[in-house]
């Protein structure tokens, strides 16, 4: 009997003694997991990025360390990234610019439509030929000008959108290492690097180039009616889309096969380190295993916030220019469906191929946005995958 109550006392005692070591273990591990996360921050340079998010009217602009620490506790979220009062705004402003220039265009069409009513009925109609030509050369003059805008707008979003890239893609991967992820690291920095230059070379060097040539090509298919170059205008076209379309399919393509194969490799190799530190290490090898484990997350949690801050500014880079393009695009396909009744044919022609044009350009900038998206979010669900 003695025996028994001995032995109660001991195993009472021995776990009010483990129920305090959990204790003072889970709170010294909340303070080694902060102070790692805290050191880690403090030594990723965010000058760059911090200069995205200033830059970008869609963004607010926020302390990046501080707001990722509001991230991780919980008091901020990622949209709280966004300006969204200042998105409003802008799309006031893009509606009645867009408004003002449908009405310029409405009102030439009107006035070419009045000129050769005039002139038909009073003369022989020489007067009404260079009345068009006038008319048509104030619509290409205006065109161009949205032309201009939208080539500058696509340049600009490419340029920040690499920019970016170049900034976020390198902390990404160092983490990548850092969390035991050096064949997967080193597999993707070379499809990144080589894939980001030729994107910037393929689209800025040769497809807006074609397009530029597209646009004065329509110029001259719609000057004049015995000047036929739609076949000429119409392989341009194709040209440009077949292009996009096999970058876009190349570059995923490659991305997600190689972050697919590697990923098992890597992961494979942490479990056996963290089996054989946790089996063949003596007394300490659990704990040391479960640090491992504690360094992995946290450096995992790390690399996934600023990969979603990443996503966000993408999109913030993105989105204002989409949406002018878009409206861009919208007024020009407007405009020629109300100036095919009142107007001349060349000139509603031409207005609905300028912005089948400028649609391509749309579809270059969605086209690098995706691919540039999917990496980031191959490379943040790589380690989730692998563990």
């Amino acid at each position: 009997m003695k025996k028994i109550l001995i032995s109660i006392t001991m195993c009472i005692l021995i776990g009010f003694t483990f129920t305090s070591i959990s204790f003072a273990n889970e709170e010294e591990i909340k303070d080694s997991v902060d102070s790692y996360i805290t050191k880690q921050l403090n030594k990723i340079n965010l000058e760059d990025i911090q200069k995205h998010i200033k830059e970008e009217d869609l963004l607010v602009d926020v302390d990046l360390k501080t707001f990722v620490k509001d991230l991780i506790s919980g008091k901020k979220t990622m949209l709280d990234l966004f300006n969204k009062e200042g998105f409003k705004v802008f799309l006031f402003e893009e509606l009645k610019a867009s408004l003002k220039v449908a009405s310029i265009i409405f009102v030439l069409a009107l006035l070419s439509s009045i000129l050769k009513s005039l002139d038909n009925s009073f003369s022989s109609g020489a007067v009404s030929q260079v009345t068009t030509y006038i008319v048509f050369i104030v619509m290409v003059t205006l065109t161009l000008v949205g032309f201009k805008d939208v080539l500058n707008i696509c340049n600009n979003t490419i340029d920040s959108m690499i920019s970016l890239m170049q900034i976020v893609m390198p902390i990404l991967i160092t983490f990548l290492v850092v969390m035991g992820f050096p064949i997967t690291s080193t597999v993707m920095t070379p499809i990144f690097m080589g894939g980001v230059t030729f994107i910037n070379i393929v689209f800025k060097n040769f497809l807006f180039i074609s397009i530029t040539i597209g646009f004065a090509v329509l110029v001259i298919n719609n000057i004049s009616s015995s000047i036929k170059l739609k076949k000429l205008s119409s392989f341009i076209k194709q040209i440009n889309l077949i292009t996009i379309g096999a970058i876009f399919t190349i570059y995923l393509g490659l991305v997600s096969m190689q972050g697919m194969y590697v990923k098992s490799l890597d992961g494979f190799a942490i479990k056996s380190t963290k089996f054989a530190i946790g089996n063949f290490i003596p007394v300490v090898g659990g704990f040391v295993s479960d640090s491992f484990d504690i360094i992995l997350s946290s450096s995992q949690l790390i690399k996934n916030l600023f990969g979603g801050v990443g996503l966000i500014i993408l999109i913030g880079i993105c989105l204002i220019p989409i949406v002018k393009i878009i409206s861009i695009i919208l007024v020009y396909k407007a405009s020629a469906m109300i100036v095919e009744p009142v107007g001349e044919e060349n000139i509603s022609n031409f207005l609905n191929e300028i912005s089948n044009l400028m649609a391509i350009m749309l579809g270059c900038i969605i086209a690098i946005t995706i691919m540039f998206f999917v990496t980031i979010a191959i490379v943040i669900s790589i380690s989730v995958v692998a563990q």
